[in-house]
């Protein structure tokens, strides 16, 4: 179904409700919030929109977990590689099918990837990329650096940390590729953002002059631990892609405490946190999006990446409560929530996970109007970022 930027235009759609009822925010008046970007969007879509001149990003419907394709004129990137795996749902295999009708119709890129970017390492963003490694010419590798077992609480091995040894364990065995690889740690980010010819591989050319810029905002913390502590979502790396006048944040599964660092790390320079359209932290959770953040964001679009809540089985998004009424509250907040507007469409939101409390999960109907995305709600979503600010947006169904 084809969504018209009439909603991202911040116009309300006149579109019949479901008899879900909306999400209610309680508003605080002394809330406080940090200085607000101006809204320089364009309204209505400027007449001289080349539709050529655009990223393109595919939030790949892989179950519970993120993977999203960033495809520009000129070249390709790809940010995660996790999925859901389980008898009912193969979220590696849907990875690499999407990727290979990507390859076949982007004939022009030779089955290449500039860049291969994993956020962090848990099974749910890095369960395919020894695959990707494999099947693709990879050109560039970017990930936190984080080469050593970890445990769960509970004392059994995180297969996300043995799935990164094994990348870079890959990348040692196969210096013939020729792949170039960087780790980001945070004490290593400037106060203007990283960027360089590994994180940020793509330039312009023939098809489109916009030069895509990629820039990394955080990673892995090596310092005052005591206080940080290792949760790896706290390590993930935080990566703003601009092009043009279009721009996105994807911040991992960064969670409260990593948040609050970022927020202090930018609150002289909010304009490296201001984006168009924001990959929702930690696939909805209730502790990876909060007020302050939303405010510097500013964004117009946010596209959640989780399962459908249909699949009632462990490791599942039903299963974590994703995504969580906390974080949707943020996301429709009326004074500093997403700007943009969607259809109105009624969805399944988590109000208590039962992974850790080994209780029964709690969901309720609500309807969202916000032009608020979710992979388990619209299966991939894919968003057509235009060099002058105008934004499309198309899902694909379930």
């Amino acid at each position: 179904m084809r969504l018209r930027v009439c909603a991202l235009a911040l116009l309300a759609c006149s579109c019949p409700r479901d008899e879900a009822p909306p999400i209610e925010v309680k508003v605080d008046p002394g809330l406080v919030l940090p200085r607000m970007a101006r809204d320089r969007d364009p309204t209505s879509r400027p007449a001289a929109t080349d539709p050529a001149d655009a990223m393109t990003l595919h939030f790949i419907d892989i179950g519970q977990g993120d993977a999203t394709l960033l495809e520009f004129p000129c070249g390709a990137a790809l940010i995660d590689t996790g999925g859901e795996k389980n008898d009912l749902f193969d979220g590696e295999a849907a990875l690499y099918a999407y990727l290979d009708a990507f390859f076949a119709r982007r004939t022009d890129l030779n089955r290449t990837l500039d860049l291969l970017l994993v956020t962090h390492p848990h099974i749910d963003h890095n369960r395919g990329a020894v695959g990707v490694l494999e099947r693709y010419t990879v050109k560039n590798v970017v990930d936190n650096g984080a080469d050593a077992p970890h445990s769960h609480n509970d004392g059994t091995e995180d297969p996300g940390a043995t799935q990164q040894m094994k990348v870079h364990a890959w990348l040692r065995e196969h210096p013939d590729k020729g792949v170039n690889y960087l780790a980001v740690g945070a004490g290593d980010v400037p106060e203007g953002g990283l960027t360089g010819p590994i994180l940020d591989p793509i330039a312009g050319c023939a098809r489109a002059p916009t030069d895509p810029k990629l820039t990394a905002l955080w990673g892995t913390v090596t310092h005052n631990l005591e206080t940080y502590g290792d949760n790896p979502n706290n390590h993930s790396v935080v990566v703003r892609v601009d092009y043009g006048e279009s721009s996105a944040l994807f911040t991992g599964d960064l969670e409260l405490i990593g948040l609050s660092r970022l927020a202090d790390r930018y609150e002289k320079q909010p304009e490296l946190l201001d984006v168009d359209i924001y990959q929702v932290g930690h696939h909805g959770s209730k502790n990876a999006t909060i007020h302050y953040q939303m405010a510097m964001m500013s964004p117009r679009v946010a596209v959640i990446s989780m399962g459908p809540y249909e699949r009632n089985i462990p490791w599942t998004a039903r299963k974590y409560g994703h995504p969580h009424i906390v974080a949707l509250e943020h996301l429709v907040h009326p004074d500093y929530g997403v700007r943009g507007r969607r259809a109105p469409k009624p969805v399944m939101v988590g109000f208590r996970g039962a992974f850790q409390d080994k209780v029964t999960e709690i969901f309720q109907r609500r309807t969202i109007d916000r032009a608020v995305y979710g992979t388990g709600w619209d299966g991939t979503v894919v968003i057509a970022a235009h060099a002058n600010g105008w934004l499309d947006v198309k899902t694909l169904g379930r």
